[in-house]
């Protein structure tokens, strides 16, 4: 179960057709797809386009750049697309007159994007409708903490299990991404180690592609990946932010759902993170500097998204005191000037046999009050979501 898998599975590529008249598009086009490396691209100039592929040709997707639009012309246009059939029609284009754009609309294109074009914007497009079928986009829920210790880290590894939990086809889609370089704590947790020597990749993101990431994962029963590496220096390397991204990148392109632990120390990514996070899990204890904290991290996300991602606060690790706790519920909703502040209760005993015999909690004891509110608190967030 911790050893590094060095196997990688056969992956089936997919084959996409790009035609433009200008070659170094069609060269630029072709880097940015076989980068993903499960694509196989073949470019041609615009009359390639005109003829019907053989047999055993047949793309996935056909990407079309029509430039100023003067193709969009040609008599032959239109046959071409009909012979083409329910192929989906990814059109580029520079600005357009009038009349070129009836054009393009007779072409029953599946999506039309403008010119520069911007390369997660091409991906976006391909993923969605290559085999011929729209995909969902991935759900990207992070999880950090207020101040060191609160427990996020804890949260997150039960997220992933929780998502995993529901089928082995959850469990495939589900991707757990520790950002916690210094500490890598999402591995140490589970003892799984990564073994793989991370420094040609870091210092060469570009070498970094979905193969790739086959290779460097870990996999931990019921299924779900694990990315977590422990190298302490890479948010100051030149290259450490290019390799996050990258890894991010790749990581919302292969799964459905990736939970991210993210560091509360600042790194170039961090805003980056919250900012494109649909859901945000913001974990802090119960005292004065966990709380102020709290506060300005939630902020923070507020002002990068306003409204456009959900952010949950919890307040974690509550001790049942005999006379009351130092915060109650309505102080923290007061402090926060928010409603619906989750709490859990701290249940030492059993974090403690997780942490030593490297489990879930819920694998520990399910029934545990512990595990039953965070199965709660994730069937409120995720469960009534329509993806």
């Amino acid at each position: 179960m911790n050893e590094l898998r060095t196997k990688v599975l056969p992956t089936k590529r997919k084959h996409i057709a790009v035609y433009s008249a200008d070659a170094q598009s069609r060269r630029d086009l072709a880097a940015k797809l076989d980068s993903l490396a499960i694509y196989d691209v073949q470019a041609a100039d615009l009359d390639a386009f005109l003829r019907t592929p053989a047999a055993d040709a047949w793309p996935s997707v056909v990407i079309l750049d029509v430039g100023e639009g003067d193709f969009l012309n040609d008599s032959k246009i239109v046959e071409a697309r009909v012979a083409w059939g329910a192929v989906p029609l990814i059109a580029l284009s520079d600005e357009l007159n009038p009349n070129q754009i009836r054009n393009m609309v007779r072409l029953n294109v599946a999506n039309w994007l403008r010119k520069p074009l911007d390369g997660k914007e091409l991906c976006d497009a391909v993923t969605s409708f290559d085999s011929g079928m729209r995909t969902t986009k991935s759900r990207i829920t992070t999880f950090v903490s207020a101040s060191g210790g609160a427990g996020a880290t804890t949260l997150a590894l039960s997220a992933a299990g929780y998502l995993a939990d529901r089928s082995a086809e959850h469990a495939a889609g589900t991707c757990l991404l520790d950002l916690d370089f210094q500490n890598a704590n999402c591995g140490a947790y589970l003892n799984l180690f990564n073994e793989f020597d991370m420094d040609g990749i870091v210092g060469h993101p570009d070498r970094l592609d979905a193969e790739l990431m086959d290779v460097i994962k870990l996999t931990r029963k019921p299924g779900f990946a694990v990315y977590s590496f422990e190298r302490p220096g890479l948010p100051f390397e030149p290259k450490g932010a290019d390799f996050v991204f990258k890894l991010l990148d790749l990581a919302a392109f292969r799964f459905d759902d990736v939970i991210i632990d993210l560091s509360n120390m600042e790194t170039p990514w961090q805003n980056a993170v919250l900012s494109t996070s649909d859901q945000i899990f913001l974990v802090f204890e119960l005292n004065i500097v966990s709380l102020r904290k709290a506060r300005r991290l939630y902020t923070r996300a507020r002002e990068s998204r306003g409204n456009a991602v959900n952010i949950t606060l919890v307040a974690n690790k509550r001790r049942r005191k005999l006379f009351g706790s130092h915060f109650s519920r309505g102080e923290l909703e007061k402090f926060f000037k928010l409603p619906h502040i989750s709490v859990l209760g701290l249940d030492t005993p059993l974090l403690t046999e997780a942490l030593n015999r490297a489990l879930l909690p819920s694998e520990v004891y399910a029934r545990a009050r512990f595990n039953k509110d965070l199965k709660l608190l994730f069937r409120e967030r995720w469960d009534r979501e329509d993806r």
